[in-house]
């Protein structure tokens, strides 16, 4: 069912019936219950914590097989900028720059498609910054990970 489609049938249903569906989408979808918590609280606090978490896990893993799922990390961070919560999103992809740039620098060079994921994730990011008004927030991490990258070859610019 596309968007048009569904606009129609909630047009048509009782408003005891929407809240009922949203009360049941809240309960079942993980994802749907976190959009609905920021919608209602504006509060991303908890939500910038859990992920960091996960994306630290996804780029940094702990323990003896270190496998690395940067992939992961960045379809994690394109699902979240699906709930369009600007500074949440901003976050989260300066910290997977943050600890890219600690696997660069703990283990040495990686191959080439990395450093661009890398790359590419923060300049997605300062675009966030810019067009979100976070500058001042942003500004001192943002001028940490320019000086780490170049120690690196990547050359950030901001």
């Amino acid at each position: 069912m596309g968007l048009r489609e569904l606009n129609k049938e909630l047009k048509q249903m009782e408003k005891t019936e929407i809240i009922k569906m949203v009360s049941e989408l809240y309960k079942s979808v993980p994802m749907a219950k976190e959009y609905l918590d920021v919608f209602a609280t504006g509060n991303i606090k908890q939500l910038i914590e859990k992920y960091k978490f996960e994306i630290e896990d996804y780029v940094y893993p702990k323990g003896r097989e270190m496998l690395l799922r940067e992939k992961e990390a960045r379809k994690l961070i394109r699902t979240i900028r699906k709930m369009k919560v600007p500074e949440l999103t901003v976050t989260l992809e300066l910290h997977y720059v943050y600890c890219c740039l600690d696997i660069i620098e703990d283990f040495g060079y990686w191959d080439e498609p990395y450093y661009n994921a890398v790359t590419n994730m923060f300049y997605s990011a300062t675009k966030g910054v810019i067009k979100g008004g976070f500058e001042k927030k942003f500004d001192k991490l943002i001028t940490n990970l320019v000086s780490r990258s170049y120690e690196y070859g990547l050359d950030f610019e901001y």
